[in-house]
């Protein structure tokens, strides 16, 4: 995933990738898209510079979800366990109360969820994050398509 230009952008990063990975990107460009998802989530009642995003659990980001792509999600503060069986099964959107970054959840590697990391080294997490991680910088609100 292309590094976020903003510190305050990574659920918009996130979100760009979950529309671009279900076949919905908003334009060719990867940093057009995601501007066009902040305003999307409503920048800057929603999204802001100061704040990154407003709302910890994601329903913004649900919201910005199915009006791009039509697909319902489903949401909740997960444990790692349920996180890896959905990983298994569908993409979605991860972001630890600890950890105050989105992710989007590419599947799982081994034992760790692989995700897509628009801060790579952010507080130690690249490309995947482990049980330890899961733990250190829970809980974690996991938004998941239904």
């Amino acid at each position: 995933m292309p590094g976020q230009l903003y510190d305050w952008t990574c659920s918009a990063c996130s979100t760009e990738w979950l529309e671009r990975s279900l076949g919905y990107a908003r334009d060719a460009d990867v940093y057009t898209s995601r501007e066009a998802v902040v305003y999307a989530i409503g920048y800057p009642h929603n999204i802001n510079a100061t704040y990154g995003l407003m709302d910890g659990s994601g329903a913004e980001l649900q919201r910005v979800v199915k009006e791009q792509t039509g697909a319902d999600t489903d949401q909740g503060w997960l444990s790692f366990d349920e996180t890896y069986l959905l990983a298994q099964e569908t993409p979605g959107l991860m972001s630890g109360a600890a950890w105050y970054h989105w992710v989007a959840i590419r599947g799982v590697q081994g034992s760790t969820i692989w995700v897509a990391n628009s801060a790579p080294g952010y507080k130690g997490i690249y490309d995947n994050v482990s049980r330890e991680d899961f733990d250190r910088l829970g809980g974690f609100s996991v938004v998941w398509l239904a």
